[in-house]
């Protein structure tokens, strides 16, 4: 590209009345557009946690509104050039232009540019505005990317130009490819913003959730280049298996490239129970096709990495199919495979897969500007067997840690069944040595190799049933599916069939048994979940001792009681001071290494509390983008039972400053708010100075205050927002299944400007007061959440915690939906 870009006053301002053909013809690209040749990042990518992030891009690609979700996310404040640009000058860009000539625009937009990044490093989302292109400018955000985040922004021509209007696709798809090489010469991420399709029903209606999508899938990527931790519900325990690489029996869907255009959309709507998805991306996606790695290239991993993980919310594992089709490796084949990988770390994967005989300096050269991705060396012997027993298997781990991976991948066809024996007893001589720090994955492909992939440790290959014949051939023709490994593990007995049940006094029309069957089945495990209906405790002494026994869910009124039976606890469930899952630990005391799915004694009974997790998740998922969790976000907790302590415990978590509380009794709600309080939680608004947490917790300080309010008749404080999170946790069912408890609020209650998200967590009856009156609501921004989202969205992690898997939560809400209207006729 020459020093001459065009695209300052290609790209048109939002009053913009220039016309394209005049932009056409003054501004033609100097450059080939689909060239482009990345050179080694220079960018070592670890950021302060509070370091600013900059977003570059053309017009129409949605720059503004992925800065205010950012800005609301990371509580920073926002800076937009455009808006800046006015401030500063009291002119728009087209009337400064129009008036002062094209240098001296260009020399105060470059100025702008420059004051806003050196001025603001930290705590600010700034949106870039032409000003980037121009040869100043450059500079200026390439030095600012070498200790800051850096976010190229695309989006495809159909958004791009819808957004514009002005030009036709062949001038849009110009400036687009004209565009991107300087763009990405100058950043060090880059995000994929595609254009969603917008239903009837929310064209015609005001819809709150209409950037929730949006708003999840930018999070996401924010989550993957910061410190701050995507799971909002992620407790003690299970920070330690968070990575896939550390938990056992996990599974890695192999998904080769390309599949049809409506594969993603359709895998969207089914449960993928895998724990990592792994796109292996073919030649074309490092350009050979083509005598080298360019922007086409760029663009097409870009485009299939973004819609991988956006539609299916998992860590994603980036590999190529390059060596397995072209053993020679020429130096073409090498330089286009290394630029590749570059352009891969700049999406931040999850994980990146690296070819181990590359050699130290390549991967090196990775693992150096990696930022939070983890790579895996993977080695693959495709023509010589190796016994797993040769010294060159140890060798290659060993190479793989000197070198920086953080896992080593090593695989080859079996020969006989024999193999599957060795390579697991490999792979757990590996895990086991002190000489060695990297994660060893080791397994056989081929047929006679299948024993290994569902026998082991971690990530094992799995393929999708509508797959089989896509990737026949090669290493990945003879896959089961997760459904088949998980037969095959319960039908060879190397895990059993255990009982699971939910345990209280009233719990004969529970949905519970329905959802968790659902779950076992759709999962390929031939456990069983029963009701256990008993007046006291005693039975339960029975059930924990049976050796068969997989875990228990546990309500009313038993949710305290059982406190005292259990040998280890969650910190969660410590502070809400309720249990309602119990599980029996049989090979370790810490529930993150205890094996799951087996048969014998228990060494201790572990209890946790999953209610807070599916408030947090239904919150989480249905608070709109405009009512995000902010410094002066207020939450309604009504009800003082031990739901409604799981619920005051989740609006803290998730960084609510301003919780009320209103029960019928207000001696109950003043025990919940002591109960926080002494727990050093939550402070009392109406008390000065502020608790000290758990020293032991790995929580920050909440800073979130507790206050009562005694009467429904009560005013809203005035010094405080209005709610735009409600908790409606009281029962409102009688004996004869009537709604008994009008639970209603006041109309002043709900006169949020912007609305909010009402959680009935009674899903008997089916419509409440409440519902209905915020129902009534919705064309106010009000979104209304029954139980009967509630109980999946916390049996999500309870299934996770009784067998260790992911849970098939699409599965679980339709069996809870089926049974509830199967009771109901």
């Amino acid at each position: 590209m020459t020093e001459t870009i065009p695209l300052p006053e290609c790209l048109p301002s939002r009053d913009s009345n220039t016309s394209s053909s005049q932009c056409s013809r003054e501004h033609s690209p100097s450059a080939d557009p689909a060239s482009y040749s990345p050179s080694t990042p220079r960018w070592i990518r670890a950021y302060r946690s509070d370091a600013s992030i900059a977003l570059v891009g053309i017009r129409g690609t949605g720059l503004s509104t992925l800065a205010i979700i950012a800005a609301s996310c990371l509580n920073f404040k926002l800076l937009d050039a455009d808006h800046q640009f006015f401030q500063v000058t009291g002119l728009s860009r087209a009337k400064y232009r129009s008036e002062h000539g094209h240098a001296q625009y260009s020399h105060a937009e470059t100025a702008l540019l420059r004051s806003m990044l050196s001025d603001n490093p930290t705590k600010t989302i700034i949106v870039c505005g032409p000003g980037a292109v121009e040869p100043s400018g450059r500079t200026s955000v390439a030095n600012f990317a070498s200790d800051h985040p850096v976010i190229y922004v695309t989006r495809d021509l159909q958004g791009v130009q819808g957004y514009l209007r002005v030009w036709d696709a062949v001038t849009v798809s110009r400036i687009q490819k004209a565009s991107a090489p300087v763009l990405r010469s100058i950043s060090n991420y880059e995000y994929y913003n595609p254009t969603r399709a917008v239903s009837a029903s929310e064209q015609s209606a005001r819809n709150p959730l209409a950037l929730k999508q949006v708003e999840k899938d930018f999070l996401q990527f924010l989550c993957s280049i910061t410190e701050r931790s995507e799971n909002t519900t992620q407790t003690q325990e299970s920070q330690q298996l968070t990575l896939p690489e550390n938990r056992r029996l996990t599974y890695g869907l192999i998904i080769p490239l390309p599949v049809s255009d409506t594969y993603w959309s359709e895998l969207r709507k089914e449960d993928i129970l895998a724990d990592a998805i792994e796109l292996l991306l073919p030649l074309s996606a490092i350009g050979l096709e083509r005598d080298g790695f360019d922007g086409l290239a760029a663009d097409y991993i870009t485009q299939q990495y973004c819609a991988a993980k956006s539609n299916t919310h998992l860590p994603i594992i980036l590999g190529f199919r390059l060596f397995e089709q072209h053993s020679s490796s020429s130096d073409q084949v090498k330089e286009g495979y290394l630029e590749a990988l570059y352009h891969c770390l700049r999406l931040a994967p999850d994980y990146l897969c690296v070819d181990l005989l590359q050699g130290p300096e390549t991967i090196q050269r990775l693992t150096a500007i990696k930022g939070r991705t983890r790579i895996i060396a993977e080695c693959t012997e495709s023509k010589n067997y190796r016994d797993w027993t040769s010294p060159i298997w140890s060798e290659r781990v060993t190479l793989a840690g000197t070198y920086g991976a953080d896992v080593v991948r090593l695989r080859q066809e079996a020969s006989t069944i024999a193999d599957n024996f060795a390579v697991r007893h490999f792979v757990d001589k590996m895990n086991t040595s002190s000489e060695h720090k990297v994660t060893v994955i080791a397994y056989n492909t081929g047929r006679l190799g299948r024993m290994s992939q569902y026998c082991g440790t971690h990530l094992n290959p799995v393929t999708d049933s509508r797959l089989r014949d896509h990737s026949a051939s090669g290493l990945y023709g003879s896959m089961l599916t997760i459904q088949q490994s998980h037969n095959a593990l319960y039908t060879s007995y190397i895990l059993d069939a255990l009982c699971f049940g939910i345990y209280g006094n009233n719990v004969a029309q529970s949905l519970s048994p329905a959802m968790h069957n659902a779950a076992f089945q759709r999962s390929g495990m031939p456990h069983v979940y029963k009701a256990f209906q008993y007046p006291t405790l005693q039975e339960m002494l029975n059930l924990i001792s049976d050796p068969r026994l997989g875990g228990l869910s546990v309500t009313a009124p038993f949710k305290s009681q059982v406190l005292s039976l259990v040998d280890e606890i969650s910190h969660e469930a410590s502070i809400i001071g309720a249990i309602n899952t119990l599980v029996p630990l049989r090979s370790d005391k810490d529930i993150a290494k205890s094996t799951r799915n087996r048969v014998g004694p228990s060494l201790a009974l572990y209890g946790d509390n999953t209610d807070w997790i599916g408030i947090t998740n239904c919150v989480v998922n249905n608070l709109s983008p405009i009512n995000a969790i902010k410094r002066r976000t207020t939450a309604l907790v009504v009800g003082a039972g031990g739901m409604a302590r799981a619920a005051t415990y989740a609006l803290a978590r998730l960084g609510v400053r301003n919780i009320f509380i209103h029960n019928r009794s207000p001696g109950r709600a003043e025990a919940l708010a002591e109960h926080f309080t002494r727990c050093g939680v939550i402070r009392r608004a109406d008390m000065p100075g502020r608790s000290c947490p758990d020293k032991d917790s790995n929580h920050e300080a909440m800073a979130s205050t507790i206050s009562i309010l005694t009467e429904k008749t009560a005013s809203w404080p005035e010094a405080v927002d209005l709610p735009t999170i409600i908790v409606s946790c009281i029962a409102t069912q009688d004996l004869n299944g009537q709604c008994s408890v009008d639970t209603s609020l006041p109309p002043l209650w709900l006169a949020s400007p912007t609305g909010g998200v009402v959680l009935e967590l009674s899903y008997a009856p089916p419509e409440t007061p409440l519902l209905k009156q915020v129902r009534s609501l919705e064309d106010q921004g009000w979104v209304a959440v029954d139980g009967l989202q509630m109980l999946p969205a916390q049996g999500k992690r309870q299934f996770e915690l009784f067998t260790s898997c992911r849970a098939p939560i699409k599965a679980m809400r339709e069996a809870v939906l089926k049974a509830h209207q199967q009771k109901n006729r």
